[in-house]
């Protein structure tokens, strides 16, 4: 079975790939960290099956199976950001799998050779078909543990970088890399799920954080996050960072 892999973190990439190298069913016919490779690829290699993360550089998970023919190649999708309207419009795409990242690759394989020879489901839960759309319990408990970290550092959920702050710590939960791409992959995700621009998601998260900083000086971030009392006030992007780390321990 031939299969091609697309994740923008290279460390994810490498290791699916020994992973599925491993597999006497499986030909790793092609990877790519970026979706204009990724989809040049896929169109030259044929794949039988395509296991790709929504958040890509250079053209977005969305973008590259646009312009393919789902009806030719079975895309499995990964990705950290789990919402009704995402998954619908996967599906509505022709996707035929979404996992929810972390997950076991083991439970992937068995999904690939479910859909692709369908027999008896073995029961566990960790992502979602066209058949049966639920919501992963380790997301939701994510977006609770920050949900929690950010009303103690006193980002409230009447801010609108709330949700945006929300969005981006659990990316960065799911795939630390991005937080090198908060300009070109996280403000532009963020857009998309909450239907707003880049500029104001940025916007948005920093008069949050600057909001907190202001009511007390800056002494909850410093002393939630153990940062030198001589601190300043962190960028979007450390605190992103610094807030994924802190729930990550």
């Amino acid at each position: 079975m031939k299969i091609f892999i697309l994740d923008s973190n290279r460390k994810t990439l490498s290791s699916l790939k020994s992973f599925f190298e491993d597999k006497d069913d499986f030909d790793v016919v092609g990877t790519a960290d970026n979706g204009l490779d990724g989809l040049n690829g896929i169109k030259d290699k044929k794949p039988d099956v395509v296991v790709m993360d929504l958040i890509l550089g250079g053209l977005d998970g969305f973008g590259v199976i646009q312009q393919l023919d789902t009806s030719s190649v079975n895309i499995m999708v990964t990705t950290a950001m789990c919402s009704d309207e995402i998954v619908a419009r996967a599906f509505s795409m022709g996707v035929k799998y979404v996992m929810i990242k972390p997950y076991d690759p083991e439970i992937l394989v068995r999904r690939i050779t479910d859909i692709l020879s369908p027999a008896e489901n073995s029961g566990e839960v960790f992502g979602s078909t066209t058949n049966d759309l639920i919501h992963i319990g380790n997301t939701a408990d994510k977006k609770k543990y920050i949900t929690k970290l950010l009303h103690d550092i006193g980002i409230t959920p009447n801010l609108k970088g709330f949700r945006y702050l929300r969005s981006a710590i659990t990316m960065v939960m799911e795939d630390e890399a991005i937080i090198e791409a908060v300009t070109k992959v996280i403000y532009p995700e963020i857009a998309k799920e909450y239907k707003t621009t880049p500029v104001r998601a940025e916007r948005a998260i920093r008069h949050a954080i600057e909001t907190s900083w202001e009511r007390d000086g800056g002494e909850t971030i410093t002393n939630v996050f153990n940062l030198p009392k001589s601190s300043k006030r962190p960028t979007n992007s450390e605190f992103i960072g610094l807030a994924a780390e802190y729930l990550k321990k």
